[in-house]
């Protein structure tokens, strides 16, 4: 349970301009500058910072310094969360044990900043790639009340991306590209599709879903990710995309009936996006089955108004 309901990283959004999503915490009552970072190192160098903390509430209150990295939730792009103790003794991209901060714990007086300095110590042995590490605090008192539990209620903290080398590989598989049903009666349509991070650091898939008719016309240009959620190394992002429009022709006039063809074009790499497409196309149809009943019994009543009016008529002579 505590695995999953740790910290959901708030000020990642900022640091990948991506949009992550947050479970419910207890109220913040700490403000932190910056609110994420990104560095670019090398192995071996040493680097220095600090970070920003200041109070919020009308009353003083004492804090403990952590530092632990931060992995996506499972097929959740633009999510995060502190790792546990296993996993980080097992993580390949935490920079935890590069970081150290000046103090353990700092005392925060009401509407007033305090400082903390920090210093990354990179291995001269580091591979090339993104790693990463999260600076928080936590109440001692709530901490030494519930332990690690108490992380399911962190106030704040700074999420670091740490780059190493100049060496990157962006490399993404798309796993499936479909919609949430095969028939819709309305346009409401929801695009799923799964992305595999194959490369050594975040991406952020961006792109098209291209709507076309049964003549080949483009009746749709649907925006991909939408949200720019971005995708850490070394995972798979379950995305959702949405088309809605209201009527049964586009804006140039195209008919949207029957069988679709929906085409997603997704990029994924930073300096050259054009060389990176990943593509793959999903069927439909839009069938506005009401709107065809009322129509067919309309023209079963005409044909049996017709049919009465014939017999009448013979009926008379």
């Amino acid at each position: 349970m505590l695995k999953f309901r740790g910290f959901l990283i708030l000020s990642l959004l900022i640091l990948l301009s991506s949009t992550f999503q947050v479970h419910a915490q207890k109220d913040l009552a700490i403000g932190v500058a910056p609110t994420s970072k990104l560095i670019k190192l090398s192995p071996d160098e040493v680097y220095s910072d600090e970070v920003v903390f200041w109070n919020l509430t009308q009353s003083t209150d004492t804090y403990k310094v952590f530092i632990k990295g931060f992995r996506q939730i499972e097929n959740h792009p633009g999510t995060a969360v502190i790792l546990t103790e296993e996993e980080e003794a097992n993580s390949l991209y935490s920079a935890s044990k590069w970081v150290t901060a000046e103090k353990d714990t700092l005392s925060l007086e009401p509407h007033k900043n305090t400082k903390l300095k920090y210093t990354i110590k990179v291995p001269k042995d580091t591979t090339p790639g993104e790693y990463n590490v999260e600076i928080f605090l936590i109440s001692e008192s709530e901490f030494n009340e519930k332990g690690t539990a108490t992380f399911a209620n962190l106030a704040s903290g700074v999420p670091i991306l740490i780059q190493i080398g100049d060496e990157y590989v962006q490399n993404a598989e798309l796993l499936k590209f479909i919609t949430d049903k095969k028939i819709y009666e309305k346009i409401d349509v929801t695009f799923l599709s799964t992305i595999k991070n194959l490369g050594n650091t975040h991406i952020k898939p961006s792109g098209d879903i291209v709507v076309t008719n049964i003549f080949k016309q483009e009746v749709a240009r649907v925006p991909y990710n939408n949200h720019s959620q971005s995708l850490l190394r070394d995972n798979t992002g379950n995305f959702e995309d949405t088309w809605q429009h209201s009527g049964y022709l586009s804006l140039d006039k195209a008919i949207i009936l029957g069988p679709m063809t929906a085409t997603a074009l997704i990029t994924y790499k930073t300096p050259h996006p054009g060389f990176s497409v990943l593509s793959e196309e999903t069927t439909f149809w839009v069938i506005p089955w009401k709107i065809i009943f009322v129509i067919i019994m309309a023209i079963l009543l005409i044909i049996m108004f017709r049919i009465i009016k014939k017999k009448i008529a013979e009926k008379q002579k």
